[in-house]
């Protein structure tokens, strides 16, 4: 592994011929998707690079996670991201090798927790930083969380991964509520559109935010975003409401209610990623206890009489 990242920033001109220490970071796919999607490392030369200088963080894209993320897309807003001190600052994107170098924040930074956003003032300081995703004027992928279950669901079934009984029942009972959402209408704006919160830098001192991996970004109604993001930080109604409020600036129940939809439809489609990655990548039991957890999640909130009633609220 360690000659294999060396060769790869070797032939992406970095660091030629010289002695690199590497630092891999830590990979989790249970129970939350932690870097699963790609291998990364803190790499320190003791030759500077003309480019990057002693020290960078490198990330290189798993070979399955090529199939569900548009490589082009994610590291355009990466770069995009670190421009505007959004993310960290990306020092090379090369789409061809799945290798995105950028600045190392390693001991400079830590990777959020759950824990960290309890209080509403750091949910307020989050929400700033996704909704400062909003500005960046590159994105062009266009898709929504429909689109991507779609997408992964052929993926899966190509691989011949396991798909749970259910699953039809689960499409089925989202189908209306996408229609619906279509037929209403919202615009489209740049988002992050991955709510777990391990892709959130938390620099010390000042405590200010970096947002990573930028996989799922795209074209999107900002209440998609804002689902996800609820769907992880606050799964009760009557928690969720204060930050949506935040978000999106006023109350209103059908709003609300497409949010907490999109949350739903969000761990359908991570269910979907967890069973192709399962498939690809056979012998670890990290991805498919990933994917039973989604559509855990998924089934329950589908279950739940409440769910009828968003559907005749959108």
């Amino acid at each position: 592994m360690t000659a294999t990242v060396q060769e790869t920033l070797g032939a992406a001109g970095l660091w030629r011929g010289a002695e690199l220490v590497l630092d891999a970071a830590v990979t989790i796919a249970s129970p939350s998707w932690w870097g699963a999607d790609s291998r990364r490392w803190s790499v320190r030369s003791p030759v500077p690079d003309q480019l990057v200088g002693t020290a960078a963080f490198v990330k290189v894209m798993e070979p399955h996670a090529h199939a569900y993320v548009d490589l082009a897309s994610a590291f355009a807003l990466a770069v995009e991201a670190g421009d505007a001190g959004i993310g960290p600052r990306v020092h090379l994107a090369d789409v061809d090798r799945g290798l995105l170098v950028m600045e190392d924040l390693t001991g400079l930074a830590a990777t959020a927790t759950l824990d960290r956003f309890d209080d509403l003032d750091s949910v307020e300081q989050l929400v700033a930083l996704r909704r400062a995703v909003h500005r960046l004027p590159g994105c062009t992928r266009r898709a929504t969380v429909f689109d991507d279950i779609r997408a992964a669901h052929r993926l899966v079934v190509d691989a011949g991964g396991e798909l749970p009984e259910d699953f039809p029942w689960m499409v089925r009972m989202l189908g209306p509520a996408e229609e619906r959402i279509a037929a209403s209408g919202y615009d489209l704006v740049p988002c992050h559109g991955d709510g777990n919160v391990s892709n959130v830098l938390i620099t010390h001192g000042d405590g200010s935010l970096r947002l990573v991996d930028w996989d799922c970004a795209a074209l999107m109604d900002p209440l998609q975003d804002l689902g996800v993001l609820l769907q992880e930080l606050r799964a009760p109604d009557v928690d969720a409401r204060a930050v949506f409020e935040m978000y999106w600036g006023t109350s209103d129940d059908a709003l609300f209610d497409r949010c907490r939809v999109y949350g739903i439809a969000d761990s359908v489609r991570w269910g979907l990623v967890g069973a192709y990655a399962d498939a690809a990548r056979p012998g670890t039991h990290e991805y498919t206890k990933f994917s039973d957890w989604q559509f855990l999640r998924a089934r329950a909130a589908l279950r739940d009489p409440q769910f009828d009633d968003r559907l005749r609220n959108l």
